[in-house]
C-alpha cells in the first residue's frame, strides 16, 4: 500500500523531485561516460605499439576520469540528500496526517524510501540511455580541446550499464535514508500545526561526523610539514570534501546567524530585508538547503584552483632555482645535436632524453642523463645519495617518487633494458623538478643503445667562459639556420612552461568541475523553488497586511542573497585554508616561490552562484505571487 501511495506522491507533487531526478540522471550519465572511457582507455592500452609516452597520457586521463566521477558522485549524493532532507522538512502538515490516520512510522518510512526509488528508476533509464548516446560525442569534444590526441574506441555499453545503474540508485537510497528516518519522527499532531517551528538541535550523528571531519582536517594539517608538494596537491582536491561534509553537519545553526549577522546592517533600511533577516534565522533547513551547493561549489572549485595554481609557482620555482642553462632550444631537427657540439660558442649541450623502460612491470618514461651536464646545465644534484655512482645498473629517484613507492637508497628496482632483465641499484635520491627531469634517472651509458634510436627534441646550453650570452645566442641561431629550431633565453623559456602548465590546468578543471557545476546549479534554483512553493499561505498573509509584490520580490532576493553571500563567504574560508596548507608545503624547501592567484576563475564561480541564487529567487518569488493572489 505504501509503494503505491509512493508513485501516487511522485506523480502528483512531481515539482519538488525533479531536482532530484535532474541531478541523479547526470550522476548516472557521467559514471557510465566515465566507465566507458575508462574501459576505452583500457582497449588502447593493451593494444600494440603503444609508447610510453602515450601510456603516460592514458594513465593521466584515467586519474582525471577517476577524479571527476569522485566529485560528481559526491556532488550528487549532496544534492540528492538535501533534496529529499528538504521535501520531508516541508511535508510535516501531509506526513503528521498520515500518522493521524494510523501509518506507523515505519510506513512513513517506506514512503519516503518508496518515493527515492521510483525517482533512482527513472533516472538509472534515464541516464543509462543518455550516456550512451552522448559517448561518441565526448570522445570528440577530449580530442578537439586536445585533452588526448589518441583515438579512443567506444565500447559496448553492458559493462557501463551494469556499474552506473546500481551505482546511481545506491545514491538515491542513501540520499534518502536519513530523511526517511526523519520522517518517520513526525508527530501526528503536526497535523493540526499551522506552522512549523524548525529545531535547531544537532544530533548526535552530526556531532560525531562532524568532529571527525575537524580531526581529520587537523590531522592532516600537523601532518602536513612532512608530505611532498606533489601530494599535498592530491590531499587539497579531497580535503575540500571532507571540510565540506563536517560544516553541514552544523549547517542548521551557522548559516542561518551568519546570514542574520550579515542582514544587520540593512534591516533599518529595508522592511524587505527585515523580513527576510527574520525568516532566515528562525528557519533551520532552508538555508542549509540552499547554503549546501553554494559552499560545495566554492569550496571544492576554489580549492582545486588555487592548489593547481599554487603547485605551478612551485614548479616554476623549482626551474628558477635549478635551470643555470641561459638558453634552451628546441630542436626542430635531428641534426641539432651535432650542431651544438661543432658550435665553439657552446660549453655544454645537455639534452633531455627520455627513454621507454619497463619499471616494475610498467612501461614507464625514464630520464637518460650525462650526469656532469645535467649538473652544470639543470641543477641536477643529490640530496642523499651520491650521482657520480649514477652509471651502469644503477638509479636515482626523486623525492615524491621515493614517497610515493616506498622504495630507498639501497634498494633494487627491476627493469627491462634492451630486452634484458635488469635490478637497478637506486644510488641517489635528486629534488623533485618536474619540468627539468623525471622521476626516474639513469645514467647514459645504460641505454646507449636506444639513445642512438631517438633524437633529442630539448637541449639545455651553457656558453663557453668569456663568451656572453648574447655572442653564444646569435651564434647558436646561425648554427641552427635553415631548421625549425628555436632558441631562447632561460627566463622566456619558463615562462612558456608556465604558461602551457596553467593552460593544461584550466583544460583540466573544465572537465572536472563541469559536472559539479551542474549539479550545483540544479540544487540551487531546486531548493529555492521548493521553498518559495511551500511558503504561498505566508506570502498570503503577508500581502493582507498590506505588503505590495515588489516587496515580496525584494524579500525573496534579500533571503537568497543574505544565504547565498553566507555560503560563498565559508567557501572562501575554506578555499583560503587550502590554499594556505599548499603553499605551506610548496615553499619550505624553495626561495622566492611567487603567489598568482587565479582571481578570474574564482570570481567567475562566485559569479555564477549569485546569479543562479537571483535566477531561483525571482523564478521563485514570481510562481509564489501568482498563487499566492
Amino acid at each position: 500500500m505504501m509503494l503505491s501511495l509512493s508513485r501516487q506522491t511522485v506523480r502528483q507533487t512531481w515539482r519538488p523531485y525533479a531536482g532530484a531526478f535532474v541531478a541523479l540522471t547526470c550522476g548516472i550519465l557521467l559514471i557510465a561516460t566515465t566507465v566507458s572511457l575508462i574501459a576505452s582507455i583500457d582497449t588502447t592500452k593493451s593494444q600494440a605499439g603503444v609508447n610510453a609516452v602515450e601510456q603516460t597520457q592514458l594513465d593521466d586521463l584515467a586519474a582525471m576520469f577517476g577524479f571527476m566521477a569522485a566529485v560528481s558522485l559526491f556532488m550528487a549524493m549532496f544534492v540528492v540528500a538535501s533534496t529529499f532532507g528538504f521535501v520531508v522538512a516541508t511535508r510535516r502538515q501531509e506526513l503528521g496526517l498520515l500518522r493521524l490516520i494510523g501509518a506507523t512510522p515505519r510506513q512513513v518510512r517506506r514512503m519516503v524510501l518508496g518515493e527515492s526509488a521510483i525517482v533512482a528508476l527513472l533516472a538509472t533509464v534515464a541516464g543509462c540511455a543518455a550516456a550512451t548516446a552522448v559517448l561518441p560525442a565526448v570522445i570528440w569534444f577530449l580530442r578537439w580541446r586536445g585533452v588526448t590526441d589518441l583515438d579512443l574506441q567506444a565500447p559496448a555499453p553492458w559493462l557501463a550499464w551494469s556499474i552506473a545503474a546500481p551505482a546511481g540508485a545506491g545514491v538515491a537510497l542513501v540520499g534518502a535514508w536519513r530523511a526517511s528516518r526523519r520522517a518517520a519522527r513526525v508527530a501526528p499532531v503536526a497535523a493540526l500545526q499551522e506552522a512549523a517551528i524548525e529545531r535547531r538541535r544537532l544530533s548526535v550523528w552530526q556531532v560525531l561526523i562532524g568532529l571527525c571531519c575537524v580531526g581529520t582536517v587537523v590531522a592532516v594539517t600537523l601532518l602536513s610539514t612532512r608530505m611532498e608538494p606533489l601530494f599535498i596537491l592530491v590531499t587539497a582536491i579531497l580535503l575540500p570534501e571532507v571540510i565540506v561534509i563536517g560544516l553541514m553537519c552544523f549547517g542548521g545553526i551557522l548559516f542561518p546567524a551568519l546570514a542574520g549577522l550579515l542582514a544587520r546592517p540593512f534591516v533599518g533600511k529595508s522592511v524587505s530585508a527585515r523580513l527576510a533577516r527574520d525568516h532566515v534565522r528562525t528557519a533551520a533547513r532552508t538555508p542549509a538547503s540552499l547554503a549546501a551547493p553554494i559552499m560545495a561549489m566554492a569550496s571544492i572549485a576554489g580549492s582545486m584552483m588555487v592548489a593547481l595554481s599554487f603547485t605551478t609557482d612551485w614548479t616554476t620555482a623549482l626551474d628558477r632555482e635549478q635551470l643555470a642553462a641561459p638558453l634552451v632550444v628546441e630542436a626542430g631537427s635531428p641534426d641539432v645535436a651535432e650542431a651544438l657540439d661543432d658550435d665553439p660558442t657552446v660549453a655544454v649541450a645537455d639534452a633531455r632524453q627520455p627513454v621507454q623502460l619497463r619499471v616494475q612491470g610498467e612501461l614507464e618514461e625514464v630520464e637518460a642523463v650525462d650526469v656532469g651536464a645535467a649538473a652544470d646545465a639543470r641543477g641536477l644534484h643529490a640530496v642523499r645519495g651520491d650521482l657520480d655512482d649514477l652509471h651502469g645498473a644503477a638509479l636515482a629517484i626523486s623525492e615524491t617518487w621515493r614517497s610515493d613507492s616506498g622504495k630507498d637508497l639501497g634498494d633494487t628496482v627491476n627493469a627491462r633494458v634492451d630486452g634484458k632483465e635488469v635490478e637497478l641499484r637506486i644510488v641517489a635520491v635528486v629534488k623533485d623538478a618536474p619540468d627539468l627531469y623525471g622521476d626516474l634517472v639513469v645514467g647514459d651509458d645504460l641505454v646507449a643503445e636506444q639513445l642512438r634510436k631517438v633524437a633529442p627534441e630539448l637541449f639545455f646550453v651553457v656558453p663557453n667562459d668569456g663568451t656572453s650570452v648574447s655572442e653564444a645566442r646569435a651564434s647558436v641561431e646561425a648554427s641552427l639556420h635553415g631548421t625549425s629550431s628555436r632558441v631562447l633565453d632561460r627566463d622566456a623559456w619558463i615562462e612558456q612552461v608556465d604558461k602551457d602548465a596553467r593552460a593544461a590546468n584550466n583544460l583540466g578543471l573544465m572537465v572536472l568541475l563541469g559536472p559539479a557545476g551542474l549539479y550545483s546549479a540544479i540544487a540551487i534554483v531546486n531548493t529555492i523553488l521548493i521553498s518559495a512553493s511551500q511558503r504561498r499561505r505566508q506570502v498570503r498573509a503577508i500581502r493582507l497586511l498590506g505588503a505590495t509584490p515588489d516587496q515580496l520580490r525584494r524579500m525573496a532576493l534579500w533571503e537568497a542573497g543574505l544565504v547565498g553571500v553566507a555560503a560563498l563567504l565559508v567557501g572562501g574560508l575554506v578555499t583560503g585554508f587550502v590554499g594556505w596548507l599548499v603553499r605551506r608545503v610548496t615553499t619550505a624547501d624553495v626561495a622566492d616561490v611567487g603567489m598568482t592567484l587565479p582571481w578570474l576563475p574564482l570570481a567567475a564561480v562566485a559569479a555564477t552562484c549569485a546569479g543562479l541564487v537571483v535566477v531561483g529567487a525571482l523564478a521563485g518569488s514570481r510562481s509564489t505571487l501568482r498563487a499566492g493572489a
